[in-house]
């Protein structure tokens, strides 16, 4: 049996769908940790839930939420032997003028991806505070996938284009997104990373991406390539500016010793991804 937060999530919801028995909650549920010890002790637990917006602005909710339950997860975690995987996340690079190594120094500049790094500090301590606890920080770059509609303004380029197309026959692109390049990765990918990280050898923080970095207009024209959808360039937002990576590519060396498997390429996961999301309606 596994433990799962954030079961209307993105991820977790992907996850829930291949593992066959798992305890799943929202990280607002009244009384969680006596609701924890009621149940037998898990396999491990898959700590998904967060507040995921990177525009949020309540940074009392934030901290909350994203970093002190998510500590006291962390430690009942630790009392119990039980392995911990969570969701870190590729906003902790910031600009990425230090590298998307593991190692590197972070630099977020928003501050959902302060949350995401102040609490990866706490679980590097804790790593070696218990070197024999399993902890499993996985720094997801950017997931996509059927099923981000209730993400919203946070979902994928790739589902926001092919809803797009789907649905009046375009595709908007920002101004320049030709420049604005990052690290795709299908959430199938994704999913099973993190299902496989609890038996991984070695503690630590993971990136977890392709390491092929594509632009977003690469997607538009792939989506277009699928649909049929004419491209149309709009502004770039006023209250993205500086608060909007530009470029993202995960070091994935780290990763390739725990878990050397094929991930779907743009192509094929956008293909994925159309045949999911409009040829099965």
């Amino acid at each position: 049996m596994y433990y799962v937060t954030g079961i209307d999530g993105f991820i977790a919801s992907n996850i829930l769908k291949k593992i066959d028995t798992a305890v799943a909650w929202d990280l607002s549920t009244t009384d969680l940790f006596h609701i924890l010890d009621s149940y037998k002790t898990p396999h491990a637990l898959f700590h998904l839930g967060a507040v995921s917006s990177t525009t949020e602005q309540d940074t009392e909710k934030l901290s909350r939420l994203n970093i002190l339950s998510s500590c006291k997860l962390l430690e009942w975690c630790i009392k119990r032997d039980i392995p911990f995987v969570y969701a870190s996340s590729a906003s902790v690079y910031g600009l990425g003028n230090n590298g998307f190594n593991e190692d590197s120094d972070m630099s977020p500049i928003n501050y959902y991806a302060i949350s995401k790094a102040s609490f990866d500090m706490f679980a590097l301590q804790k790593m070696k505070d218990h070197p024999n606890a399993k902890i499993f920080g996985l720094r997801y770059f950017n997931v996509y996938g059927p099923n981000e509609g209730h993400k919203d303004n946070m979902a994928s380029p790739v589902y926001k284009f092919i809803k797009q197309a789907s649905e009046v026959g375009k595709i908007e692109v920002f101004e320049g997104s030709e420049k604005y390049v990052r690290d795709f990765i299908s959430v199938e990918d994704v999913v099973d990373v993190t299902i496989s990280a609890k038996d991984f050898k070695t503690s630590g923080i993971y990136n977890v991406g392709t390491g092929i970095p594509r632009s977003f207009m690469d997607v538009a024209n792939i989506v277009s390539d699928h649909t049929g959808a004419k491209i149309i360039e709009i502004p770039f937002p006023n209250h993205l500016v500086g608060k909007y990576q530009t470029y993202t590519k995960a070091n994935t060396n780290k990763l390739i010793n725990e878990y050397n498997h094929h991930f779907y390429t743009l192509e094929e996961g956008i293909s994925r991804c159309v045949d999911k999301m409009v040829n099965c309606e």
